[in-house]
């Protein structure tokens, strides 16, 4: 018979049916290394039952494991394991890409009493970008890329889009700075094709869609027997050789990653992950993010010799919100893009839904407008022009642009006798009117669409007015 610590008893009975509802491989192991509690998405992983494992020693179910091999082990030994990255072969020989924190389990006495680990299979990621290495291998055989199509009709646009000519042509780093949405690919793409590289391959890694753990073998590569189950792989930046790299979210990209990186825009070299020999590549990197530099740079989330290495080509993507005069012209194109996928003719867009979208902020940029075009087109009834547009206001709100605080420049309720001095009525009305605004917005702490019920208008009756009577919402971080 097993005999659990009392306290490490009472707090697997406290929490066994929350380890049982959320779906990650989870284990726990007391002093004498016996699991206490193993989980069935544990079991599934490592092609054993609940019951093989329960109550036996781990180094019984594992008979080939090694104690110094083994995480859970060392952490009764007082190690911690964050975030760390195996891959092994399981009980019927499957390979397994697995990540997980491992940590020692201590009493009331600061005694270890046992260890707990959970983990997530990422061998579904592994697979994934295998395929899309695989396919991305493909489609540049054929490298002809068409120019990016680029909708706008304000000077600020064109300013920058001049400016990323101007980049494109000199075959320099390039950071490319934008909110969500703001279209930072397809500036990466106008700088391949207007580039000595054009007729090479453009390839494009989302730095946040990938474990920070698979950044490095993506874009390294890596040779067969580097750890458990490596192959020799290809990295990005070999299939890349000659061409375009394009970083997004690079503000996602761990610190030692973004120190290998430096090292390759210094050198041009680089080492395939457990290999010998050091490697070349003709390869530009443009690179993207949806954070300040600034704030990064403060935060220590991002090395400041990168920033300055990539800093010599540095593109600005303003907001959608801070070039309005964009988007009637992209309305019109997003109708007509998208004509063919609705079952009733929409000819253009009536002037009521054209102010709808004047009046909305667009926090996620022109990705959001196009979605909310589509999703007004779809649920419209009648043929002809756009009548309406269907606005998520809650998704607005969570996505606010504006600071959640007291705004600024309050403006104090007037006396009776200022708004009877030298005003008109229908200035005294508009002041006060201002004033209750103001009043509203900041008892709903810079939510419109919390003030527009306070006030009982519609959210885009107040944009409207924040607008007219330009009130003053903050400093918006660009």
């Amino acid at each position: 018979m097993m005999i659990i610590d009392p306290e490490l008893l009472q707090a697997l009975e406290i929490f066994k049916h929350f380890f049982d509802l959320i779906h990650q491989p989870m284990a726990i192991i007391d002093k004498e290394g016996k699991y206490i509690y193993y989980n069935q998405e544990s079991a599934e992983l490592d092609g054993y039952t609940m019951e093989q494992a329960i109550g036996k020693p781990m180094l019984k179910v594992y008979p080939n494991l090694k104690k110094e091999d083994s995480t859970m082990l060392q952490a009764l030994q007082g190690k911690e394991y964050q975030d760390t990255y195996q891959t092994y072969y399981n009980h019927v020989g499957k390979l397994v890409d697995y990540q997980h924190t491992t940590v020692p389990l201590y009493n009331h006495n600061k005694e270890i009493i046992g260890a707990v680990e959970i983990g997530r299979n990422i061998s579904n990621v592994r697979q994934l970008q295998d395929q899309v290495f695989r396919l991305n291998r493909k489609l540049y055989h054929n490298k002809e890329q068409p120019l990016p199509e680029i909708v706008f009709a304000s000077k600020k646009m064109q300013e920058v889009i001049d400016q990323t000519n101007i980049l494109g042509s000199n075959d320099v780093p390039v950071l490319i700075v934008g909110e969500t949405g703001t279209g930072k690919e397809l500036f990466a793409r106008l700088i391949h094709q207007t580039s000595q590289r054009r007729d090479k391959a453009f390839i494009s890694l989302n730095c946040s869609a990938l474990p920070t753990t698979l950044i490095e073998s993506t874009l390294f590569g890596t040779v067969k027997g580097a750890f458990t189950g490596a192959e020799n792989r290809q990295g990005y930046l070999e299939l890349a050789n000659g061409g375009t790299l394009f970083l997004d979210e690079l503000n996602a990209m761990p610190l030692e990653m973004q120190s290998k990186l430096l090292r390759f825009l210094q050198e041009k070299t680089y080492w395939s992950l457990g290999g010998n020999k050091e490697k070349y590549a003709d390869v530009r990197i443009v690179a993207a993010m949806n954070e300040s530099p600034a704030e990064l740079l403060k935060s220590g989330k991002m090395r400041s010799d990168l920033f300055y290495r990539l800093n010599v080509g540095l593109i600005k993507l303003p907001a959608l919100r801070e070039r309005q005069e964009d988007i009637p012209v992209l309305a019109r194109y997003f109708i007509d893009k998208h004509k063919t996928d609705v079952n009733i003719v929409i000819t253009g867009i009536s002037e009521h839904a054209l102010q709808q979208l004047m009046s909305a902020p667009w926090p996620g940029n022109v990705r959001m407008l196009e979605n909310a075009i589509v999703r007004s087109m779809v649920l419209q009834n009648e043929p002809g022009e756009l009548q309406k547009i269907i606005l998520d206001e809650e998704l607005f709100d969570i996505h606010s642009p504006y600071p959640q605080h007291q705004l600024e420049n309050k403006i104090e309720k007037p006396s009776i006798n200022e708004l009877t001095g030298n005003h008109n009525l229908i200035e005294q009305v508009e002041h006060y009117e201002k004033q209750l605004i103001i009043d509203a917005l900041n008892q709903a702490n810079g939510k419109i669409i919390t003030a527009a019920k306070l006030l009982n208008v519609s959210r885009t009756t107040l944009q409207y007015k924040v607008k007219k009577y330009n009130i003053q919402m903050g400093v918006i971080d660009s």
